[in-house]
Parts: structure tokens; sequence; C-alpha cells
């Protein structure tokens, strides 16, 4: 049985009258527009399929032979309803699916959607104190200006931008999440600046350009989940000198050396030797084993004094960089031993900078700076390479885009004439790090968050797979 949808929207000006709206939605491809005139009990309806266009508050509908301007009260009711619409009477066409495993994307908004992961990224203290303070700190960059929040979880960004005096917050999210951010946008008296819309940023319809694009796309690796590609696109919203908050990001690569943690590695597969299983012999098993634990990236906090040299970064500008650029990622690093060594792998982490009018604010995740839910990434050879004195180690970090939002890593490290390799599937990380207190010295965290004991494991960015 298909139930019928209505919403109406009694202030509207169809043909330069005075009129009421009512958009019926009788299932994903279906719907219908009655127009009333003030006045007049006689309606002027459009059937889907049709197409719409919009600029600020005026929307125009094409059916057929039939073309309706509507001019809508405010940029809110505008976004409504244009986003109420099925996809068959939008203008774009969705580009999120075409690179996209279908069940990767619905597990990735399932997982989302739970209040539960939602606090773990907001009791993270270093997180979401350093982003109020960037915006805070920067105001002048927010108020009287219009925003867009992508991928807006609960909305926390998007109260910071009101914070800031925004004048408009448009907070776009495609999971459940967005329920409940309304919920928080009714509880705290913000319906006339903050518009939550529910649906994807690639398929989403904003009724007028944007000030500001705020987001926190970053997952671990930086890159993991390829919501970085979402906050790109938002870029056609941007007017001629807008501000991206962050405005860029740089990926840490260094080599390390923890025999602990090779063995560790080694010893997951040892059950896998066994010839006498419950009479069953194993063994034939072990080397597969061996290579689907070795794909798994660490997520732990590292010990920075087992880093080996001068860390490799790759930068990105988030004004300028393309979707080809985040498509394929190569960074190549080099370590030259002063004494000998074996390493093991390579560890990374990122920083993000929110380049503001008054202040630069930065966001390390490096293992020197206060811990973090998205910790370090460690990638570890598939066997140890001895590097002697004076020998230089050199290598390349290749990354690739896959159908589940996340990346095929391959890297090769030559020393001495031998080469060692890796081949991760960053999307089945092996959470090896513990919970750890929340950070909060230095942080304002007064005007939303009270309190907290601690942080959950999952690190954000790091959604499991379907």
């Amino acid at each position: 049985e298909t139930k019928m949808v209505q919403l109406r929207f009694e202030s509207v000006r169809a043909g330069g009258l005075a009129a009421s709206l009512v958009l019926d939605l009788a299932g994903p491809d279906s719907a219908v527009v009655s127009i009333f005139a003030v006045g007049s009990e006689a309606a002027h309806a459009l059937s889907s399929p049709f197409t719409t266009s919009a600029e600020n508050t005026l929307a125009t509908l094409r059916c057929k032979d039939q073309t309706v301007s509507i001019e809508f009260s405010s940029p809110h009711e505008i976004a409504t309803f244009l986003n109420a619409l099925p996809a068959a009477c939008k203008p774009a066409k969705s580009l999120f699916q075409d690179s996209r495993d279908s069940a990767s994307v619905s597990e990735y908004f399932r997982y989302y959607g739970h209040l539960s992961q939602q606090q773990n990224m907001l009791m993270d203290y270093t997180r979401t104190g350093t982003y109020q303070r960037a915006i805070l700190n920067n105001f002048e960059d927010f108020a009287g200006k219009v925003v867009c929040d992508v991928g807006a979880g609960t909305g926390i960004l998007s109260f910071f931008a009101a914070q800031a005096g925004a004048k408009r917050v448009y907070a776009i999210e495609a999971s459940g999440m967005a329920e409940h951010a309304k919920a928080l946008v009714r509880q705290n008296n913000l319906e006339h600046i903050i518009t939550v819309l529910h649906g994807k940023c690639e398929e989403i319809e904003l009724p007028e350009p944007v000030d500001v694009i705020v987001s926190e796309p970053m997952g671990i690796m930086l890159v993991n989940e390829r919501m970085l590609e979402s906050f790109i696109y938002a870029r056609k919203w941007l007017r001629d000198g807008g501000l991206m908050f962050p405005g860029s990001a740089a990926m840490y690569v260094c080599p390390f050396s923890d025999e602990p943690v090779y063995l560790e590695m080694q010893g997951k597969s040892h059950f896998w030797t066994s010839p006498q299983f419950f009479g069953v012999d194993l063994s034939s098993l072990h080397a597969a084993s061996v290579r689907e634990v070795f794909r798994q990236p660490i997520v732990e906090f590292v010990d920075s004094r087992t880093l080996l040299g001068v860390p490799a970064k790759k930068f990105f500008d988030f004004l300028t960089t393309t979707m080809e650029d985040l498509a394929t990622i190569d960074i190549p690093f080099s370590y030259t031993a002063q004494s000998p060594v074996t390493v093991h792998g390579i560890v990374s982490w990122f920083d993000v900078i929110f380049t503001g009018s008054k202040e630069t604010v930065v966001l390390s995740t490096s293992p020197q700076s206060p811990l973090t839910h998205w910790y370090q990434v460690r990638c570890v050879f598939d066997k140890p390479l001895f590097v002697p004195p004076g020998q230089t180690l050199a290598g390349c970090v290749h990354m690739v885009t896959n159908a589940i939002q996340s990346y095929d890593i391959h890297i090769d490290a030559t020393a001495n004439g031998v080469t060692a390799q890796a081949n991760i599937n960053l999307k089945e990380p092996n959470f090896r790090a513990g919970t750890f207190p929340a950070a909060t010295q230095g942080l304002s965290t007064d005007v939303l968050f009270t309190n907290g004991e601690g942080l959950p494991l999952q690190p954000e960015g790091s959604s499991p797979s379907p």
C-alpha cells in the first residue's frame, strides 16, 4: 500500500499572485504540485515527471508544455520543497553512486545514523574543540554569511557557525541522523538560521550560493570513506572568494621500527599452522591467513620513538583539489640510516588547516599531538627490511580508490638491493588501540558539552564493510 505524504507551503507567489502550494508525494517517482491562488479553490496542477531549476527563492517547474515560476517566502522553504521532490523531478543526476558499491553505501549511512557513533566523534574534545575554536576565533568569516555544512551529522558545526553569527546555515546529512539534527535545531531555537536537508550532497539542491563550506570529512589516514569527494563536490555552491573550512590538509608517511608489533601480527596466524585440529590439518591455509592479517592497517597510538627520519608529506588545497587528485595518491618517502635498523612498515597521520581571516588553526593527529579518535595508522611490510648504516631506504605509498568507499594501498620499499612490500585494504583496519581519556585541556567545551569520561574504541572514518 502506497502512503501519501503531503507538504503545504502557505505563502508563495505564482504568476505574481499570492498563492499556496501543496506537494503530494505518492512514491519514489510520483509527485503532484498543486498551486491555489488566494481566494480560489481551483488548482493549477503539475504531475511528475517534471524538471526544476532554482535561483535564490525562485523555483521554476517545467512539465511538457507548461512552465510555472514559484516565489517561496524563504530560502528554508524552497530548500525544503526542492529536496522533498522525487529524484526523477530533480535537475541533476546523482554522482555519488557512480563509483561506490550500493551495499557499502547503505552500511555507511546506517553506521553513522546511530547516536553512539556520533557520540564517539563529539566526545573527542580535541576534534570538537578545535573546530569550535577555528570557527569562533574567525567569527568575522561567518557573521552575516550563508554557510553549508557537508555531512552534518548532529549538526554540531552548524551550531558553531550559528554561534559565530551566520545568517543562514544549510546542514546536509544523508543518514537518519538528519532527523536527530532537526530535533536539536528545534530544541535550541535555531530553526530561523539552520535548515537541515536530509540527503546526499550530490543529490541536494541549495537555493542560493554560500560563502563558507564547513565539514569534517576526514577518515583514518585522512581519505578513508571518501567523504573528501563530497566536500570537494560542494564547491559548486561556493561564491567566488568563498571559504572552505578546513581549507587544506596534509597527509604524512614515515618509516617505523617496532619488532613487537610485527611479531604480534605474525602470531595472529599461528592457529592455522596446526596439523591436527580435531583430526584436520589446517596448515594449507596458513599462508592465506598471513596475507589476510598483513592486509589490515593497524589503528592505534604510535610511540614517536619508533619513527625513523623526517616524514614525507602530501598536501591538499581544498579550494583547488580535484576528484582526480583524490582518485590516485602517490607519496614517495626515503630514510637514510645512521645506524643499523630494521624497518617494519610505515606510519601515517594527517593535519587539517583552518585558514581564517584572523587566525590559522591546525587540527593534528600526529604522534606528538594530543590524542584523537583517529589515532595513527600503521601499514606493516610483509617482511622486515634491514637497512645498514649509510644506506637509504626509498619507497612509495600508492593509493587507489575502491568501490567500498575506501582505498587499496600498495607500498614498495627498497634498501641495499632488497625490496619489501605491503598491500593494504584500508577499509578493514585492525583496531589495536584502546580507549583513552578525552583531551580537554585548553579547549572550550562549555557551549554544548558538559561531561565525558572517555572515548569508545572505533575511530571515525573506519565504518565496517557490509
